[in-house]
């Protein structure tokens, strides 16, 4: 880090743009914050923003893992609803029809119909 930490909006930025924030990576940044104040990292600074941010991602990762595990004609719109939720969180935007949550929900949707028909 050389004493220099990253600039919480971009951080959010490139969250929302989808790149990882890495374990390691947040705790760099907590490291160069704690060496930088002598006290360790600051409440809502840019430390505690990449470990949010990894967190969110991270759940994400597990989300929808879970549902990937489940065979293809067992996804419900529970299914897609979980995915959608931890995918905005993680990107911090709502996500668009060429997100990974509205594939999910395609494939949900198809099931419900072949239910109901």
């Amino acid at each position: 880090m050389d004493g220099i930490l990253p600039n919480k909006d971009l951080l959010i930025a490139e969250a929302a743009s989808g790149k990882p924030i890495t374990q390691s990576a947040a705790t760099a940044i907590a490291a160069a914050e704690s060496d930088i104040t002598g006290r360790g990292p600051i409440k809502g600074g840019p430390a505690a923003t990449a470990q949010s941010i990894h967190d969110r991602q991270e759940n994400l990762l597990v989300m929808a893992g879970d549902v990937a595990r489940k065979p293809t004609n067992e996804i419900t719109k529970e299914d897609a609803a979980k995915v959608q939720r931890a995918e905005s969180r993680a990107l911090g935007h709502p996500v668009g029809k060429d997100s990974l949550s509205a594939e999910v929900q395609s494939i949900a949707a198809k099931n419900e119909n072949k239910h109901q028909g």
